[in-house]
């Protein structure tokens, strides 16, 4: 009974004197081995390795894998004295552990470190850029994509040397104007789209007037070319109703005579109308004229 349980306490023991001499590097993670806070050496490959027990031997583990920082927007002044609101971001891993480990410790510490070296690599870039290089669609000596290839250029070195750290990429997400700018560039914008819009609405007013004037004086042509179609046929018809009067006239000069004398009386009277006229009157001539008494028999007209 006291060697089984001899046996147990020596076999608990190994194990734990095994945990305090073993460590475990897990993948996309690397080990920094510190003797007494001094670190000795690093191990990137995963798997199961040895060191000298607690607190001769201590283990940092460092992750390497890609992370990404995305600080908020900061309001930059570029070469022609535009301020600018530019949102970046930036892509980082750690490339020497140690140099990590003794500058930052910690993915926090890193990530304050390198939000105020982009910041300040931003606007030492920007500086010397004008704000056309950032917005314009026509060709510029430098484009926006040369603005983030500087700012890396500038930025990858300086971390890596300082913090080591690798820059994988820097990116500009999103340009945007300070908001008192950008109420003056809405409100410059609404004023030339005004006049814009009055500019349209003058060559509208223009071009009514030009068209209106056209059709007035189209409408005047046909007008007076309906007339002078209507005065030729109007004398070719009194033309004609002339020579058929003469011909009438010239067949049988007392019938036509009467013709004409009851047509004067068709258009004075109606079927309401009522006369009343002195026996000389020129209109009894009419009804009791030659002709009249011609059409008769021959005897007299009461």
């Amino acid at each position: 009974m006291n060697r089984g349980f001899l046996l147990l306490v020596l076999l608990a023991a190994a194990a734990f004197a095994l945990s305090l001499s073993t460590f475990q590097v897990r993948e996309g993670t690397t080990a920094i081995v510190a003797r007494f806070g001094d670190p000795r050496h690093t191990v990137r490959d995963p798997g199961l390795y040895f060191k000298w027990p607690y607190p001769v031997d201590d283990v940092i583990e460092i992750d390497h894998r890609l992370n990404v920082l995305d600080p908020d927007p900061s309001e930059y002044l570029t070469a022609d004295k535009k301020n600018v609101v530019v949102d970046t971001f930036l892509a980082w891993r750690v490339a020497d552990p140690v140099k990590y480990w003794v500058s930052v410790n910690s993915r926090a510490g890193a990530e304050l470190r390198l939000t105020d070296v982009l910041r300040s690599t931003v606007g030492q870039v920007l500086s010397s850029v004008p704000f056309t290089s950032l917005v314009s669609h026509q060709p510029q000596p430098q484009t926006l994509t040369d603005v983030v290839a500087a700012i890396t250029e500038r930025a990858a070195p300086r971390v890596r040397n300082d913090f080591g750290v690798e820059v994988v990429a820097i990116r500009i997400k999103r340009l945007n104007f300070p908001q008192q700018n950008k109420d003056a560039v809405f409100a410059r914008m609404e004023q030339e789209r005004e006049k814009i819009s009055a500019t349209i609405r003058q060559e509208g007013v223009e071009q009514f007037e030009r068209i209106k004037a056209e059709a007035d004086r189209e409408e005047a042509r046909l007008i007076a070319e309906a007339e002078r179609k209507a005065k030729e046929i109007r004398g070719e018809a009194e033309a004609e109703a002339t020579r058929i009067e003469v011909d009438a006239y010239a067949k049988d000069p007392a019938l036509f005579e009467m013709i004409r004398r009851l047509s004067i009386v068709e258009e004075a009277l109606n079927d309401e109308s009522v006369l009343i006229l002195p026996s000389d009157h020129e209109l009894l001539d009419v009804l009791e004229g030659d002709a009249w008494r011609a059409g008769g028999d021959g005897g007299e007209s009461p």
